[in-house]
């Protein structure tokens, strides 16, 4: 994973929802550890929807690096107006080769997207509002799995230009 974090888009810098993050083992899913946010004022962890747990993004970057975390993560909030898309196990680690269904959701956004931190799947940060309660989306039918979240989410960042 490369964290190249001056790509971030100027636009989410200057919001205060910034948290960085850490590793935890996953009991359901060795494979995939949990990713829980770190508070970047205080190194305690934080909530998806405590605001008073976020902070800019000089503090998270500051705690990524005072505390020698793996990232950095932003949170959607039903008050900024962007939508994070997830696109899991769609990349080739070792050729960069992105699946073709994938490319296609990559393909219809002309937005900033990212490579995410395991180096398998894919960020896009648009701006928009998801129908309903704007979740996890599963599976789509032609593209594999697709995740879309506007609040009470949070997506790491590493800046890792696609």
């Amino acid at each position: 994973m490369k964290n190249v974090f001056d790509n971030i888009p100027e636009e989410l810098k200057e919001l205060p929802q910034w948290v960085a993050w850490d590793f935890e083992e996953n009991l359901k899913d060795p494979d995939r550890p949990k990713k829980p946010l770190i508070n970047p004022k205080t190194g305690k962890k934080a909530s998806v929807t405590n605001p008073k747990t976020w902070g800019t993004f000089k503090a998270a970057v500051n705690r990524f690096k005072k505390d020698g975390l793996p990232g950095i993560g932003f949170v959607f909030t039903e008050n900024d107006p962007y939508v994070g898309i997830d696109l899991d196990d769609c990349r080739d680690v070792k050729t960069h080769k992105i699946k073709v269904e994938s490319q296609k959701i990559i393909d219809s956004f002309a937005t900033y997207t990212e490579i995410s931190p395991s180096g398998t799947g894919v960020h896009i940060i648009a701006k928009g509002k998801l129908p309903g309660k704007g979740r996890n989306f599963g599976y789509v039918k032609g593209f594999g799995k697709v995740e879309m979240y506007d609040h009470a989410h949070y997506f790491t960042f590493t800046g890792d230009l696609l």
